[in-house]
């Protein structure tokens, strides 16, 4: 259990931003970590048993909702999540600690406070975005699960190659392997693609006035969050020793365009 002091608003003090990295090392390091995405093709994968044989399961945003639908596909613990911590149906949903706790979650690790394009600066190292609910990271603290921001420094060395503001998935991803893991396994990524898990949405044609698969094709074609570019970057997974992909992600990865066009050859 780590002891979470939270007294200065949506900024972490320097003694929580160490403290919750060597609990980070303690949980991920030497260990086979599974990271599970939202990637539409998760559907009827049966990868559930498979994700849940790891030593530490990962989750995206709203992912713990799309394990209470999809079990058998995408298993149902949840050790860390990431997420953006912005309460939105586009985001990362409605955030009850209480419930967290009640799921065993161990960590939350959320993005850097950055600007628009993607970028952070020195003032706002272990600062939450803006959009943050500060009393939604005292629950958490409260609640025994640390609230940790990603470095900055991370951020940036991803932002420098993908010219964008990365995603909460791939930062996920370059994060984690930043703690040697001893194999990350790596589910359902789609760079938008496919879109969404059905259901992993819900709630976003009350809060923007489309579909599910209309916010997709939105998110597909983000100048903010550029896929193209990430996906480019994400190719050097296939070279890490320690990487393993699920078969889609690796076969996206090899694609030599990346297009719906293309992706449509793989299925």
């Amino acid at each position: 259990m780590v002891n979470n002091d939270i007294s200065q608003v949506a900024k972490l003090p320097p003694e929580l931003t160490e403290r919750y990295l060597r609990y980070m090392i303690d949980l991920i390091n030497g260990k086979v970590v599974s990271l599970v995405g939202p990637a539409a093709y998760m559907e009827n994968s049966g990868y559930g048993e498979e994700i849940e044989s790891s030593d530490v399961v990962v989750r995206l945003n709203r992912g713990i909702e799309s394990c209470k639908k999809y079990p058998k596909d995408l298993g149902t613990r949840t050790d860390i999540l990431y997420s953006c911590l912005i309460e939105k149906p586009a985001n990362a949903g409605k955030i009850d600690p209480k419930k967290l706790a009640e799921e065993k979650v161990k960590m939350v690790c959320a993005p850097p406070f950055s600007d628009s394009t993607g970028r952070t600066y020195p003032k706002f190292i272990d600062t939450f975005h803006e959009l943050v609910n500060v009393e939604t990271v005292h629950a958490l603290a409260a609640a025994q699960i640390p609230p940790r921001v990603i470095p900055s420094e991370l951020n940036n060395f991803l932002w420098e190659q993908i010219r964008c503001k990365p995603n909460t998935g791939f930062l996920a991803i370059y994060d984690l392997l930043a703690f040697k893991p001893k194999v990350l396994k790596i589910y359902g990524f789609s760079f938008y693609l496919d879109g969404f898990i059905p259901g992993q949405k819900s709630g976003i044609t009350e809060e923007q006035n489309c579909s599910e698969e209309e916010f997709a094709e939105k998110a597909f074609n983000s100048k903010r969050h550029i896929q193209s570019n990430m996906w480019r970057v994400a190719k050097n997974l296939l070279e890490i020793p320690n990487v393993s992909l699920d078969p889609m992600l690796e076969k996206i990865l090899k694609l030599e365009t990346f297009s719906k066009e293309a992706f449509k050859t793989l299925r």
